[in-house]
């Protein structure tokens, strides 16, 4: 540990660099993060527009149904997401069981050609 911090002392240069590198690498992420809340923010605030202009009275019952079915619809998304996930898991595990009785079958097959004589024989 004293290597290393001996090392970032001697050479600032490096530090500097890997502290721009850092940041960058935080910043062009969180870009992202703050895009996607931006545009999530502007779908939010434009359903409450929409329902507040169709029916000022009913606005808030609207919103609430809406953001149930919104709540409904992803619990259905995660579900077959899981689904999906445990389907490909068995796929993968029935892999590995057909590969394992294939490298058999090649190693069997290999140890037969090298008996066999050549034709010229």
């Amino acid at each position: 540990m004293n290597n290393i911090i001996q090392n970032l002392s001697g050479h600032p240069f490096a530090v500097g660099v890997i502290i721009f590198m850092t940041l960058l690498v935080l910043y062009f992420f969180f870009k992202q993060l703050i895009k996607m809340a931006l545009l999530f923010f502007v779908i939010i605030l434009a359903l409450c527009g929409y329902f507040y202009f169709k029916d000022s009275q009913k606005m808030p019952e609207n919103i609430k149904e809406t953001l149930g079915k919104a709540k409904v619809q992803t619990g259905k998304m995660v579900e077959k997401g899981k689904d999906a996930y445990q389907t490909g898991r068995e796929v993968v595990e029935k892999g590995k069981k057909l590969t394992e009785g294939m490298d058999n079958l090649f190693v069997g097959k290999e140890k037969k050609t090298d008996k066999m004589p050549e034709r010229g024989q």
